[in-house]
Formats: C-alpha cells, sequence, structure tokens
C-alpha cells in the first residue's frame, strides 16, 4: 500500500536501535526524509548510514538526550532548520530498568518521570507549534502495553506510561481541528535488546535454554511468539499516514492478544 508519504519529513526519537530504528526505517521506505536521534553518537551514526543505505530517504542524525529539555530544543531545531517542517513525530522513549517499590529510589522515580512523560511532553510543545504553522501534522507516541495492563515487575513503566496515553487522548482533542492527529501504540514484548536482556536473565536466574526462555516470556501470549519490530514499525508507519486520516484518540495494542481486557 502506498501510505502517501513520500517527501514528508518525520521525527523519531530514540531510534538508534530497537522500535524506534524499526519505526524510521520503515517511514523511510515509506517516501519520508527522516530524524533520529539517540544518547550515543556512534550507535546513532551507525543507524543513519544503515537507513540511508537500504533507502532513498534523506537522514539526519542527531545526539539528543531525552530528558535534557536544551537538548530536545536543539533537536527540534536542528530538524527544522535542516527540512523547514516537520510533518510526522513518533515519540518513543525507550526503556527504564525493572524494579518494584521497595527495588526503586526515589532517584529512579523522578529520571522516569522526565524519560517516560516529560519527554513527550517538551516534545509536543516544540513541535505542535510547527504543525500548527502547516496546518497538518500527525503524531504517534509509543507507549506500552503495561499502560493497559500493569505488569509486576515493570512499576514505574506502569505509572507513567499510562501517562503518555493520556497525554495522547488529550492532545487529540486539543489539536484535531487544527488537522493535527495524536494517536498511542501500546506494544507487548517484540524481539528487542531489551527482551533479549529478560531472556539472558531467565536463562541465568533458571538454568534454562535460550528457546525455553523466550518460550517462558511468549507463555501466556496466546499467538505462541514474541512480535518483530518490523511488525511494530508497519503498524505505527500506517498511523502516521493520512490512509487512516479520521482516526485520532486513539490507543492501538499489539501485543499478539496478550492482553486480557476488552478494551
Amino acid at each position: 500500500m502506498d501510505l502517501g508519504l513520500q517527501d514528508h519529513v518525520a521525527l523519531i526519537t530514540a531510534a538508534s536501535e530497537g522500535l524506534g530504528f524499526a519505526c524510521a526505517l520503515k517511514l523511510a521506505n515509506a517516501g519520508c526524509n527522516v530524524a533520529i536521534c539517540g544518547r550515543r553518537e556512534e550507535v546513532i551514526e551507525k543507524a543513519k548510514k544503515t537507513i540511508a543505505s537500504e533507502t532513498k530517504a534523506e537522514v539526519l542524525a542527531v545526539k539528543a538526550d531525552l530528558v535534557k529539555g536544551e537538548d530536545l530544543k536543539a533537536l527540534v531545531s536542528t530538524v527544522q532548520q535542516r527540512f523547514n517542517r516537520i510533518d510526522i513525530l513518533v515519540g518513543n522513549s525507550g526503556h527504564i530498568p525493572y524494579g518494584s517499590l521497595f527495588e526503586t529510589t526515589e532517584s529512579d522515580w523522578y529520571h522516569a518521570f522526565d524519560l517516560l512523560l516529560m519527554s513527550m511532553v517538551r516534545l509536543s510543545r516544540l513541535v505542535i507549534p510547527l504543525m500548527q504553522k502547516q496546518k497538518k501534522g500527525d503524531i504517534v507516541f509509543l507507549s506500552s502495553s503495561v499502560a493497559k495492563e500493569p505488569a509486576p515487575h515493570l512499576l514505574l513503566s506502569n505509572v507513567f506510561r499510562i501517562g503518555v496515553v493520556a497525554l495522547a487522548k488529550s492532545l487529540s482533542q486539543d489539536f484535531a481541528k487544527e488537522n493535527i492527529r495524536v494517536n498511542a501504540v501500546t506494544p507487548g514484548y517484540f524481539d528487542t535488546g531489551r527482551v533479549r536482556r529478560r531472556i539472558d536473565d531467565l536463562m541465568e536466574k533458571k538454568s534454562l535454554s535460550r528457546m525455553d526462555a523466550a518460550r517462558e516470556i511468549a507463555g501466556d501470549i496466546p499467538m505462541g511468539r514474541i512480535g518483530t519490530a518490523e511488525e511494530l514499525a508497519e503498524l505505527v508507519a500506517f498511523l502516521a499516514s493520512r490512509r487512516c486520516g479520521f482516526l485520532t484518540g486513539s490507543t492501538i495494542q499489539i501485543d499478539g492478544g496478550k492482553a486480557h481486557g476488552i478494551f
């Protein structure tokens, strides 16, 4: 399907690897010029070279830490100077450590608040005015399935990921009349570095083989497997396109059927 994204400009944050990288690559393949950011310069430059070599897109890579407001200002300014517009924002924030109430410190809570929620608030405040001038824009926030069904080992994500969903819903209502759509995606388990590290932990703690550890993680997923990053990226690219132009304020779960709730 032609998504109608030729020559659009997409900014994807935390896109040096994992789900963010997959989204950037998919949008570039769909015809977008893309701007990506990450904290590690060598990793983000490697991602840039890979996307540029596999697509016809113009790719801008910017080193930026999402918890630093000044970095975000510089990021958006750099993208605006390079491309003179931002049509799509894919707000991805990466991951934070596992931990329960007594395994997390107060500092952990403030860091999670800044990384998971306030980074998306700050990005919105910087990007939406540009979209207002353009009279059009599409925003997709990557949250997590724990926003709908909290996980016992992910307390920080449980608390702040739901805030990202609420932010998407609120912004969608505020800016729909200005032709700016805002949606959220809540991924379950995907084949990324974070899940691979959890598999490694299970192998060590329970003396499991890699296959058995992966099966344990996927054990309560009706489809019997974890997702691929490309499957998530396909959904995000569709949401960011005007092929679903009447869709805003929605939260789309993609988790192989793991969540038990009806809504």
